[in-house]
């Protein structure tokens, strides 16, 4: 069943992943990004993606402390425990991105039409990626345990 929930998990953030990266492709254009109910479906969808992984590195946290006394523990090795490297890759990306898209807007103030999309997509795709790294490496440690 946990297996069951961990990949529906995973094709969430990655629908919601895919979903941040055409938006902020789309954002470039001269395409209209209106209001329709993409934008708060995206905004609110972060967060259930986001408490998978607090949830994933409450528990890593627990079993880390189980069975390591006193080691101080690295948090983001909790959340990216057993996950593909390519996806840190993504997830490092993304942060860079919508890191330097934040400064850029706060320096610049631009009016383009699309510019709201274009820096909500990028702190999107943030969240979204490093939901998907951190449900993806819970599951694959949970196969490699159930593997014998």
């Amino acid at each position: 069943m946990i297996s069951l929930l961990l990949l529906f998990a995973m094709l969430y953030a990655a629908c919601g992943l895919a979903l941040s990266i055409v938006a902020n492709a789309v954002s470039f254009t001269s395409i209209q990004l209106g209001g329709n109910a993409l934008f708060p479906v995206l905004t609110w969808g972060i967060f259930p993606a986001f408490l998978s992984v607090i949830l994933i590195s409450i528990s890593e946290k627990e079993r880390k402390m189980r069975s390591s006394v006193g080691e101080e523990i690295d948090h983001w090795e909790l959340v990216f425990a057993g996950c593909p490297s390519l996806m840190k890759y993504i997830f490092w990306v993304c942060f860079a991105y919508a890191w330097a898209i934040g400064i850029v807007f706060a320096i610049l103030q631009p009016h383009e039409p699309n510019v709201i999309w274009r820096g909500a997509s990028a702190f999107w795709m943030t969240f979204y990626a490093l939901g998907l790294a951190s449900v993806t490496g819970a599951y694959l440690r949970r196969r490699a345990r159930q593997t014998p």
